[in-house]
Order: structure tokens, then sequence, then C-alpha cells
């Protein structure tokens, strides 16, 4: 966690003798330590908490790796700068920062978990003004997530469709932006929780399918001799770095691979349609149902077997993730690599 220090306002956590202190580029004093969840503390003048007026991501830990890091660090930098808030580290100390934090919060047994950080605006007044805050709180969750039962990964999960929300654009909120204002689908969960579906299907307003709330969908078939692998194109979706590594693994199966703007709802039903939602939480997802309706008859999914098995092959490749054991040196290489994707 890392924040500007202002007297009467930082969190008492902040102002402890042990965390470290420095002067960033605009002056102000900041501090920054490594907590335990019960002793950490935000401020409720943080712009983040106030109007969410942040930016995040979720990085997964597997095998004592984190993947696609460098991906998220990147994402993480261009949704800031898309808000206009300036990073107070540059992305190899990121990336330090993060591989530490891995390091405390599994240990030496610890095999995996799931990252959250957050850039958000920082302190300021009760104002909308983002210009009155200070300067930026940065903070890094190492937690565990699990979004679905063990056995959804096998029988797969329903999802509704939201008719009344419709996913935002970029005239509205970016969705490519990803911020900590989640209400467009939190608005759309609570329309369809009636249902008891897992996830909800977000349109665009033309009635085409933009994403799921937290999730990237697809759906895979063979025609003719052919595989074909289609998701919504990302004017409405969130280009998801799991979606990313699917296509990569649909093209070095030899798929077809498509990005659709204009994929109605009724593209991913019918009993040859394996279909299946994509995300760093939840992995690769099954879809049983969409609005009650069948997709892949009885479960049979022998092309979405194939992509989750090309996907944790391509997961363990070199590039793709870093070791949380690796030496400063090896991190600062991986951080001035090219993205494998």
């Amino acid at each position: 966690m890392s924040m500007p220090y202002i007297e009467g306002i930082t969190p008492r956590c902040m102002r402890d003798e042990h965390v470290r202190e420095w002067v960033d580029g605009e002056g102000f004093l900041r501090r920054d330590g490594y907590f335990e969840v019960e002793d950490a503390g935000l401020s409720p003048f943080d712009h983040g908490n106030l109007y969410g007026d942040a930016v995040f991501e979720g990085i997964r830990i597997d095998n004592r790796r984190v993947l696609l890091l460098r991906e998220h660090i990147d994402r993480w930098v261009n949704s800031a700068v898309r808000l206009g808030i300036e990073f107070p580290y540059r992305r190899e100390e990121l990336c330090e920062i993060i591989v530490e934090l891995c390091r405390r919060s599994l240990g030496s047994e610890g095999q995996s978990g799931y990252l959250r950080p957050v850039l958000t605006r920082g302190i300021g007044n009760l104002g909308v003004n983002p210009w009155k805050c200070v300067a930026p709180t940065v903070y890094v969750i190492c937690s565990a997530i699990a979004l679905y039962p063990k056995e959804s990964y096998e029988q797969g999960i329903d999802v509704a469709i939201a008719r009344d929300i419709r996913r935002n654009d970029a005239h509205h909120l970016d969705p490519n932006i990803k911020t900590n204002n989640y209400l467009n689908n939190v608005f759309a969960l609570l329309e369809t929780r009636h249902t008891g579906a897992y996830e909800t299907l977000m349109l665009t307003r033309e009635g085409y399918v933009a994403e799921a709330t937290a999730d990237n969908i697809f759906v895979a078939c063979e025609r003719g001799g052919r595989r074909e692998l289609r998701c919504p194109a990302s004017r409405y979706a969130l280009v998801g770095l799991t979606r990313a590594l699917i296509l990569a693994a649909g093209r070095r199966l030899g798929f077809d691979v498509v990005e659709d703007e204009k994929m109605l709802p009724t593209d991913f039903v019918g009993f040859d349609r394996e279909v299946f939602i994509t995300g760093t939480a939840c992995g690769l997802m099954p879809v049983r149902r969409i609005d009650g309706i069948e997709t892949a008859a009885h479960g049979h999914r022998p092309l979405l077997d194939m992509l989750r098995k090309e996907m944790a092959r391509l997961s363990t490749e070199p590039g793709f993730a870093i070791d949380i054991d690796s030496d400063e040196a090896v991190l600062r290489q991986y951080m001035a690599e090219t993205t494998p994707l």
C-alpha cells in the first residue's frame, strides 16, 4: 500500500515508524509498506471509495507463477492514463512490488492466489473534482478467489440475459478502461437475480451480445470439417487477457477465429455449439444454458476441452508468466520483453 501522508487524514497504519517514507516527483511525502488485511486502512476521503475514481486489475497466481503479469501491469497503466491518473511507480517497480507481495503472502510453500492491484485518484475533499485530490493511492491485495463451485467446471453454469440494462460504450464509460465503477454490471446482475443464474450476459444498445458482467463469452463449433471460435468484438467488451489467451490457443489449434460485432443471443444456443465464458478469476467455464435454453448436447464439449488444454499449455511457456522466486534481474528482463499475445 502506498499513499500521500496528510496529517489527520492518512490512516494510522501509514503513520507507523516502520513504514517506508519517501518524497515523490510532486514533492508530496509518501509512505508505503506491506500489511496484514486487518492492519491496512484506506482514507474515507479517497476518491476511489467516494466516486469509483480508480482503476484495477485481477491477476492469478498458479504454481508460484504470476500469469500474464506484464500484460496486466500494462493494461493497469493504460487504464490510468485514460483517466489521467499518474502512477508514482515505474512498470518495473510495480512488478517487483507485486512479486514481493506474493512471496510474503504465499511464503515458501504456497502455490496459488489471486491479486487485486488498485490505483485510485487519491485523497481529496468531498467534491467530485479530480484536481482536488492530493496524489494517487496504490494498493495490491493478495488473497484467494473462487467464483463457482468446482463441479461447475464439468457441468457448466446457467447464464441469464439482461434485457433492460444495456452495456455502456466508449461514449459513456469505455468498457476497456478497467475502472472501479461497475454499476452497469451490478444493475445487470440485479435485473436477472430472480433467475438463479450464476452470470448475466449484457447486450449492446442495438441488441447484440457484448460480454458477461465479469467475463468474456465464446462459442465454438465444428461445421464441414472446419472448427470455428467466435466471440463478440471489443467495442463493447473489455479486451480480457484470458480472452486473448483463448484466441491465441484457438489460432494455434487451427480454429477459424472470428471477433464479431453483431453476435445475437441466438448465435450461442444449439446442441452443436459449445459455449463458455473466460476471465482471470473463473478461468474457462462452460455455459450449460442461456436463458434456460440448452447449449452443447448432453455436456459433450470436445472443442472446449481442446482449448482448455492448449490454454494450460500456453500458460507454462516462457513469457506467459513469471516465477515469484525470480531475482531482480530476471524480473527486469521479463518486463523488458514484448508480450507473447
